[in-house]
């Protein structure tokens, strides 16, 4: 019992259990040899990775082995709670079909000078769909042994329950309404049978950061069914600028963000040019990916199988060439899984005086940006602050959740989804 007792105590401490906001990260690699995992729904790449209940939409899965040789993969889903912690439920009481699945259909890459093996399949299929709403880890795993973890990916299954009307708005605070941008949001909950309100809660992403989602428990208030969400204080977010961007379609043409090419080695060895803050420019309108990235080329290959890879160095130059004190200094985006981790941390040079990090990335179109994070008191409200400015009329794209858990049951219902552009509004 004591035992037990210092276990958990240790997961509250680590993992913050019992607090909405503290979420694992479920996308997670553990084989060196796996790069460039997509998930998404088919034929949109830079979609979020959600599916609703009972359609014909599924998501595309995509990965490449490295090993340059077949591997006896398999897939899986797990049911979690809304945290992406697991809950105590059998597989049969959330998937239909075979729980344990082979990956069978697979590529054998072809001109690129790094081997690999492009696995692809898609999910819900005829073997293994969801009969449940919720979040949901997708695991890859080796010979049939479900501990023998590849890597992991969250997708959504969404019961469409509930109607999200949402909008982006000039928060009416004046010192932030020109750099942060409010999400207004009602859920009309009518077809929620016995609803009770303190069950309902709502997530929002900006531009896929999950991590530092906006959590409400609470609407402001109440019109007969719809539930309205416009605390002034809870749904803002930084407005940041449009992403930087990379054009890697090619390997051997320079574009206009690449200083140099090296392709004397076995892989090319791309020196993006240095990148500083922005936060002193002004504002410029483009299209940008919203720190998603697009696997393609220029070269008339197929993408998926005849792109190759090559060792990326983005460098990042301080003011006066001088690390930032009690700060850390990050690359994010899908580039870096849009996570705040080692591996998107940017690494100082005290004989260059500037950062770098090195990414091994697949012929593409890449967008990023810097993120800069107080070490003792991190504050996401500051994230863009000083590296790239903040800018309320920039585009961003909004992921709203809406969870209820009913009564009785030991999971987190996904009632409500709806995706928005700040410019939607304008």
């Amino acid at each position: 019992m004591m035992q037990r007792s210092l276990i958990l105590l240790f997961l509250f401490t680590t993992i913050g259990i019992g607090n909405v906001n503290a979420q694992l990260n479920p996308d997670k690699i553990f084989v060196a040899s796996i790069h460039t995992v997509q998930v998404y729904p088919t034929g949109q790449p830079l979609a979020p990775p959600v599916i609703h209940l009972n359609t014909n939409s599924p998501l595309q899965i995509s990965f490449d082995d490295f090993k340059a040789q077949y591997q006896d993969y398999y897939y899986a889903v797990e049911l979690v709670d809304s945290n992406w912690q697991s809950i105590e439920m059998n597989d049969f009481d959330y998937v239909k079909g075979f729980n344990q699945n082979k990956i069978a259909n697979y590529t054998v890459s072809s001109i690129a000078t790094q081997r690999y093996f492009h696995y692809q399949f898609s999910f819900p299929n005829s073997n293994c769909s969801p009969k449940l709403s919720g979040n949901y880890i997708l695991k890859i795993y080796k010979d049939g042994n479900k501990e023998n973890l590849v890597f992991t990916r969250r997708l959504y299954v969404v019961e469409d329950l509930v109607a999200v009307a949402a909008n982006v708005q000039e928060p009416f605070d004046g010192a932030i309404s020109r750099t942060h941008q409010k999400i207004k949001l009602g859920v009309d909950v009518k077809n929620i049978p016995s609803f009770q309100n303190d069950q309902l809660f709502v997530r929002v992403i900006q531009n896929y950061r999950y991590n530092d989602a906006k959590v409400v428990t609470a609407p402001s208030f109440i019109r007969n069914t719809v539930l309205e969400f416009n605390n002034e204080a809870e749904l803002l977010f930084p407005a940041g600028k449009e992403s930087r961007w990379l054009d890697l379609q090619s390997l051997r043409l320079r574009s206009d963000r690449i200083a140099e090419i090296d392709n004397k080695g076995v892989t090319s060895i791309v020196f993006v040019k240095p990148d500083m803050t922005r936060a002193n420019m002004l504002y410029s309108s483009f299209n940008d990916l919203n720190g998603g990235y697009l696997i393609m080329n220029t070269e008339s290959l197929q993408s998926e199988t005849q792109n190759d890879y090559a060792q990326v160095v983005f460098t990042y130059l301080p003011k006066d060439h001088i690390p930032y004190l009690d700060q850390k200094l990050y690359l994010t985006g899908a580039i870096t899984n849009n996570v705040l981790d080692a591996g998107s941390e940017m690494r100082f040079d005290p004989k260059l005086g500037l950062y770098q990090k090195t990414l091994l990335l697949k012929q593409g179109y890449y967008s990023y940006s810097y993120i800069l994070r107080d070490r003792n008191e991190p504050n996401d409200m500051d994230d863009f602050t000083d590296t790239e400015g903040n800018h309320w009329e920039t585009e961003n794209n909004y992921s709203i959740f809406v969870y209820y858990h009913a009564p009785g049951t030991r999971y987190d219902q996904l009632v409500g989804f709806s995706s928005i552009n700040s410019k939607q509004n304008w």
